[in-house]
């Protein structure tokens, strides 16, 4: 009997010196992790600290090569955004088209693709998917020779124009994806209460979409920003130029010292919009996309 509760108690206390030691090890490793992130947190965001302090500075503090931190902020170098009013507008009204119609477009492709049986189904999803080995460089001559001939040229519709021609492949197979995980009995629920085709897409489906609609007008909305390839091709007069364009050509031939304030205070702005859709989408963005839009 007494050596049955001394080998308890042996084994009691071997399972808590063990516990100890795994709690041990695991407040280390978790130290570890913690320094590891606070590292690399700071690794990548001292070049926008950086550049923050800088829009901060004068040009003479900038010139003199002034240290990382000032002592005066110059909030007035803010005021360069003024102007290029213009060319916010002209990038917000390309931004706003893209990010609605390139997702909307999108849903509408996807839709008899992922939900209606038709003949010539697969070639058709097989022709779209396979545009997208289909080298964007390859297309630009091409491109800008058919939209010169429509007129397009030095037009802000340059921009915006292929938003209404299905989104792209990718998306259309992301949104088409997301469409096969949602029961069909909800298209067969809505047959049998006398819906079309179209009632239940923008009545049904558009709704359960939700998710991977923000998820691509997000995405879209962050890549037009500050697009510049699309501008430098297609537009050439400065009452056209995207935001991105402007700044190119006014900061490219002035004195860079003279400039560096301003031109740091510019790109803190730019970041401004990407920021707070991060900040507010994160969860569908970090997260993905949940494929199910029913649990």
């Amino acid at each position: 009997m007494n050596n049955t509760i001394a080998n308890e108690n042996t084994l009691l206390i071997s399972a808590r010196k063990e516990g100890g030691a795994n709690r041990k090890k695991r407040t280390v490793m978790l130290v570890v992790k913690y320094v590891i992130a606070v590292i690399l947190c700071i690794f990548f965001l001292f070049p926008y600290l950086y550049m923050l302090n800088k829009s901060l500075m004068t040009a003479t503090q900038v010139a003199e090569g002034a240290t990382f931190w000032t002592s005066s902020f110059k909030i007035s170098n803010f005021s360069i955004v003024g102007k290029y009013l213009r060319n916010i507008g002209n990038t917000l009204i390309i931004v706003v088209i893209n990010g609605f119609f390139v997702p909307f477009t999108a849903l509408f492709c996807a839709f008899p693709l992922a939900r209606i049986k038709f003949f010539g189904k697969k070639p058709v999803f097989a022709i779209i998917m396979s545009t997208v080995m289909i080298p964007s460089s390859v297309l630009m001559v091409p491109t800008y020779i058919l939209f010169r001939r429509f007129g397009l040229t030095d037009n802000i519709a340059s921009q915006f124009i292929g938003a209404f021609w299905g989104g792209g492949a990718l998306n259309i197979f992301l949104a088409i994806q997301f469409m096969r995980s949602i029961p069909k009995e909800i298209d067969n629920a809505a047959k049998i209460d006398g819906a079309n085709w179209f009632h239940i897409f923008f009545r049904i489906m558009f709704p359960l979409c939700f998710n991977i609609f923000l998820y691509i007008c997000i995405n879209i909305v962050i890549g037009l920003w500050m697009d510049f390839q699309g501008p430098l091709i297609y537009l050439e007069s400065p009452k056209n130029f995207t935001m991105g364009l402007a700044f190119y050509y006014d900061f490219q031939d002035t004195a860079f010292a003279e400039t560096t304030h301003l031109l740091m205070a510019m790109c803190v702005f730019v970041t401004i919009l990407p920021m707070i859709l991060f900040f507010t989408f994160q969860k569908q963005m970090i997260g993905g996309i949940q494929i199910g839009s029913l649990k």
